[in-house]
């Protein structure tokens, strides 16, 4: 598990990079919470990113330090503009094998 408050990564390599929007956190944070009673680590927004750090690197750094990052689908997330940039950030990532960087849950 990350620590809380610290920038994702910088405690060892993360498993999951969980993105979903505002409106679906709660879904992001099951799926964070069971991930993590299954010992993996994960990264998410309401746990992770606190006030007064520069979001788009906490961010960035979050989806390039995780072995995989999780979309969390609802209808919400699809005109989420930091949703949209940390699945492309994923895609980018592993361009010629994008099934291994980005898994997508639909709620």
């Amino acid at each position: 598990m990350a620590d809380r408050g610290e920038p994702p990564g910088d405690q060892g390599a993360l498993d999951f990079f969980i993105s979903c929007s505002p409106a679906n956190e709660p879904w992001a944070a099951w799926i964070a919470r069971t991930l993590e009673e299954a010992g993996y680590r994960t990264v998410i927004q309401a746990w992770d990113f606190v006030p007064g750090t520069n979001f788009a690197d906490f961010m960035d750094r979050g989806v390039s330090r995780s072995a995989a990052v999780i979309a969390v689908l609802f209808h919400h997330y699809e005109r989420s503009r930091y949703g949209r940039m940390e699945w492309q950030a994923a895609l980018r990532a592993e361009p010629d094998t994008p099934d291994l960087k980005l898994i997508t849950v639909r709620v």
